[in-house]
């Protein structure tokens, strides 16, 4: 099992992409807020050397409710973000591996944005 810190809070799956026209078509790209998130995670997660999961995982993820504003967020749009971030700091190779995530508010994680648990598929968590 691994645990991970991050510190600050990702932003929106909704807000991971930017859209704009080019030659009369719709381009899409990584917004640069979330290229920035993610590049600046990743190096916060791999400076931790956590470890390592390879093949299928499990995903845990807890995220601090009301970081620093009280506006409304889907909880569901942390996960993508915070899979991403795990795939670029070279913690699991592919989200693509992931059986199992959940997400869910925490209330007092005493610091860190998110929580994040990490357990190979096969590995069982002590109740």
């Amino acid at each position: 099992m691994i645990r991970i810190e991050i510190s600050e809070m990702p932003p929106s799956a909704n807000a991971m992409r930017s859209h704009f026209i080019a030659g009369g078509k719709v381009q899409s790209v990584k917004s640069k807020a979330y290229a920035a998130w993610k590049k600046t995670t990743a190096w916060e997660i791999a400076a931790a050397r956590p470890g390592k999961i390879s093949g299928p995982y499990r995903l845990y993820i807890a995220v601090q409710r009301d970081w620093r504003t009280k506006r409304a967020r889907d909880i569901d749009n942390t996960i993508k973000p915070v899979s991403d971030a795990l795939v670029a700091a070279g913690i699991v190779t592919d989200d693509s591996l992931a059986e199992e995530v959940s997400a869910k508010w925490a209330d007092n994680l005493d610091g860190p944005a998110v929580v994040a648990i990490i357990c190979a598929a096969e590995e069982q968590l002590a109740a």
